[in-house]
This record gives C-alpha cells, sequence and structure tokens, in this order.
C-alpha cells in the first residue's frame, strides 16, 4: 500500500540523519513538500521538528532558484504565522524564516530586516519569550554568513538586551548569538560581568537547550555554552 505525500515527508524526517535529508526529498515535489514541512514544526520529537526546519530552508532554496515569487508566497506565510491575529502560536516558524535566509541570498537581501525586526521592541516584536528564543536562534544561525550585515542594521544590540529576559532560554540564546558574533566591534559595548552572572546561574540550574548548532542536532548545556563564549579567558 502506498503512502500518502504527507506520509512519506513525516517518514522522511524520522528516519533520515541530516546529511541524507536533501536526498532523500529530491525525488518529491518542492512546492508540495513544504507545505507539510510546515506543519511538522510542531513534530511532538524535537528532532523531527528541527529535521522539517532545515529541510524547509533548503527546498525554498531550490524554488527560489526556479520561481522567486512562489517562494516569496512561502514566505509571507511565515510572516502571517508570526503575526497576533493568524491566532497560531508560531512553533518552529522564527527558525525556518532565519533558515531560508541562511540557504537563500535573494530572500536574505530581501526580508533580513523584516526578520530581525521580531527582536526589535520597535519593530514587530515578539513578546512571548518562547517566540523570541526562534528568532534570537535564527540570529545566531545567520551571524557567521551575515555578521556585517547584522551589525550594520543594528541587530546585536536589540540581541544584547534581552540578557536581561526573565526567561531562561532567551538568556540562554542570547549569549549563543554573542558567541556567533565575535569578534565585537569597538562600539559594541557589553558587560562581561553581566553575562558571566548569567552563565553561573545557568550553570547552577544545570540549564540546557536542545538546537541546531550549526553541524548537529542536540542538547547544549550551559557548561559547554561557557566554554564556547571563551568564559575563562574573559575573566
Amino acid at each position: 500500500m502506498g503512502y500518502s505525500l504527507k506520509e512519506t515527508v513525516l517518514k522522511i524526517l524520522e528516519n533520515e540523519g541530516l546529511e541524507s535529508l536533501e536526498k532523500a526529498f529530491k525525488p518529491y515535489p518542492p512546492n508540495k513538500v513544504v507545505s507539510f514541512l510546515i506543519g511538522a514544526f510542531l513534530h511532538p520529537k524535537e528532532e523531527v521538528g528541527w529535521k522539517a526546519i532545515l529541510s524547509f530552508g533548503k527546498l525554498i532554496s531550490q524554488i527560489a532558484k526556479e520561481d522567486i515569487e512562489r517562494a516569496r508566497i512561502l514566505i509571507r506565510r511565515l510572516m502571517w504565522m508570526l503575526n497576533e491575529e493568524s491566532g497560531s502560536m508560531p512553533w518552529g516558524v522564527s527558525e525556518a524564516f532565519a533558515e531560508a535566509l541562511y540557504q537563500c541570498e535573494i530572500l536574505k537581501k530581501e526580508y533580513l530586516n523584516i526578520f530581525t525586526s521580531y527582536i526589535w521592541k520597535e519593530g514587530n516584536y515578539l513578546e512571548f519569550p518562547l517566540a523570541q528564543r526562534g528568532v534570537i536562534w535564527g540570529v545566531s544561525r545567520l551571524a557567521p554568513k551575515y555578521k556585517e550585515e547584522l551589525y550594520q542594521i543594528g541587530t546585536p544590540w536589540h540581541i544584547y538586551e534581552h540578557l536581561n529576559s526573565s526567561d531562561e532560554g532567551v538568556k540562554f540564546l542570547v549569549i549563543w548569538c554573542l558567541t556567533k558574533l565575535k569578534p565585537f566591534p569597538s562600539n559594541f559595548k557589553v558587560s562581561l560581568i553581566k553575562i558571566k552572572e548569567v552563565l553561573e546561574e545557568l550553570i547552577q540550574k544545570g540549564y540546557q537547550y536542545y538546537l541546531f548548532d550549526g553541524q548537529k542536532i542536540g542538547w547544549k548545556t550551559s557548561s559547554e555554552l561557557a566554554q564556547e563564549f571563551l568564559f575563562i579567558a574573559n575573566f
């Protein structure tokens, strides 16, 4: 008995490794697959949700090469899902938005300012901390590739402001994002003492975060985060 495309997409996400996802989706029409990937952002298994996010970025890049307007429509769909009026909780949507910009230069040029505005308090600010996490992860993903542009539009300053968040996940991701934004320019001042205090708090609580770090999907501990930030060297 054959599977529906939706079932096939889910089976691929559940069974394939990161390195084989792109090849596994190749026989299927990207325009149809992406809709099922969006649905899979909410998968109860976080690993599957992350695979859907990463696959979405790859496929929207393919779509953009053949039909840029179709790619724009998909980005606007994500933007609607991030809008409070949509009535939905945008689990994984910010991450997928960022991944699309990471994978597609044209979309990055058109939508980078809009994406980063979701963390600006004077912009399209997302007040719910779980939504903020997605945007901050997204900036972290984009930072190694588009660091100069992010500084030009002021994004690091807006990210740093969220170090005062009451949400542990937001604070964790702010520091992780700062590691990706190094080396800091002379006009970007951060309080290393404040960062140390937050890291110590997270380490004491044994806080860890499940994410895609650019190479693999898995848990990252606060101790590992401190090492990445060169905690010892800075203090």
